[in-house]
């Protein structure tokens, strides 16, 4: 594998972490269910973790976090998308937006 594509890979994790935590973040607040809400604020809490190993593995290899690839933005609309749709199902229904985030 060239190093291009291991940089790609490293930058790709990174952002796919970081949306995580928005994903998190936003299916927290859309939980109703207690229970449900400590399992995915314990996802969110790892996931964070995940960021910072990320970020300490970027470092490693001497990348700057900051770096922007197709590869990456194209992850972190992924991630935007499914925020997005949970935030839309929050603004009408509370028992909706958890179902959505349950998806």
């Amino acid at each position: 594998m060239k190093r291009e594509q291991v940089e790609e890979l490293l930058y790709q994790a990174l952002e796919t972490e970081m949306g995580g935590v928005r994903v998190y973040e936003t299916a927290v607040r859309c939980a109703q269910n207690d229970d449900l809400a400590k399992e995915w604020g314990e996802y969110l809490e790892q996931t964070r973790n995940h960021e910072r190993i990320m970020r300490r593995v970027l470092e490693t290899f001497g990348l700057a976090r900051e770096t922007q690839t197709l590869g990456r933005e194209i992850v972190k609309a992924k991630g935007q998308s499914l925020v997005q749709a949970m935030e839309r199902a929050l603004a009408a229904d509370r028992g909706t937006a958890q179902l959505v985030a349950a998806e």
